[in-house]
C-alpha cells in the first residue's frame, strides 16, 4: 500500500531483479483512484524488472 501525503503518494516495491523502487505520484482524482498496482504500471520503469512485492 502507497503512503500519502496531502500532495503526493509514495509508492515502494521490490522487483524480480532485487531491486527496491520508491517513487512518488502527485496526487489528483485519478492517482487516488488508482490502485498501487496500476501506479507501476503507468509510472513505473519496466527496466526495473517485474513486481516482486509491494510494500504494505
Amino acid at each position: 500500500m502507497s503512503r500519502a501525503t496531502a500532495t503526493h503518494r509514495v509508492v515502494e516495491y521490490w522487483t524480480d531483479k532485487g531491486t527496491h523502487v520508491i517513487f512518488p505520484v502527485q496526487r489528483s482524482e485519478e492517482t487516488d483512484r488508482m490502485t498501487d498496482q496500476q501506479l507501476i504500471s503507468h509510472y513505473g520503469n519496466p527496466e526495473d524488472g517485474a513486481v516482486a512485492r509491494i510494500a504494505r
